[in-house]
């Protein structure tokens, strides 16, 4: 693979990927981190880059790292939180509507932590706006038991946003 090549690949995945990473670190609200994660993706790739022509699918090689990139971040920044002072004079005061905001993405999370683990990801790799083909190509699914898992998903989410507000 030519350096051309692999340029225009990093290029084309880079706002996906971006994406993908800022999900999985919503809680950090860094986006530095999403972009050190999209790094370090890219760099794996690079060193994969005599192998890419073997992949069907570079494109979906590139989420898998990437998700495995941050499940190892968020693995070795769990191991290291220090417990916040509550009295931090430093803290940003919040508004109203990021309070609401915060509590919202808070309790959509809570929400999606009781979704299978298989279903869960299917979501959230639909949510990022990846086909139905890729996501079975990745989860080494058939396309119907794709959909039918991220029906399910998202029914079920629905069933448990609609029991949460009661």
């Amino acid at each position: 693979m030519t350096i051309e090549t692999f340029e225009h690949i990093a290029k084309t995945l880079r706002p996906q990927l971006i994406n993908l990473c800022n999900r999985f670190l919503i809680s950090n609200r860094l986006p530095e981190e999403a972009e050190d994660m999209v790094q370090e993706t890219l760099f794996r790739l690079w060193q994969m880059r005599e192998r890419l022509d073997n992949y069907q699918s570079p494109e979906a090689l590139a989420v898998t790292i990437a998700k495995n990139v941050c499940i190892d971040h968020l693995r070795k920044q769990h191991l290291r939180l220090e417990p916040l002072e509550e009295n931090d004079a430093e803290a940003p005061q919040e508004t109203d509507q990021s309070l609401i905001d915060s509590e919202t993405l808070t309790w959509i999370q809570k929400t999606l932590a009781h979704l299978p683990a298989n279903q869960r990801r299917m979501l959230m790799m639909r949510s990022e706006g990846m086909t139905i083909d890729e996501i079975s190509t990745i989860c080494n699914t058939t396309q119907q038991s794709t959909r039918t898992m991220i029906s399910s998903a998202r029914k079920l989410m629905l069933k448990l946003l609609r029991k949460g507000r009661q």
